[in-house]
């Protein structure tokens, strides 16, 4: 799985989760900035991509269903 460069391989996946806001009920007019609130590991998954346009697809269809992802490789892309 993965792109193959030479003899060497590079795997691409998305990590992706729950995205939970950290925002308490305020006006819009004071409304504070979402707070950064760190996931526990076990609720992060993983998905394995052939290439980067089906991770970028699946990462982008995530983040529309309300999960943070990213798009990571194990070498440059």
């Amino acid at each position: 799985m993965g792109i193959t460069l030479g003899s060497w391989n590079m795997n691409i996946w998305v990590e992706y989760f729950r995205h939970e806001l950290g925002l308490t009920n305020t006006p819009a007019q004071i409304r504070e900035q979402d707070k950064w609130i760190k996931p526990d590991s076990k609720d992060i998954h993983k998905r394995f991509c052939q290439d980067m346009d089906d991770a970028i697809r699946f990462a982008k269809s995530m983040t529309k269903q309300g999960y943070h992802a990213t798009i990571k490789t194990d070498g440059v892309v």
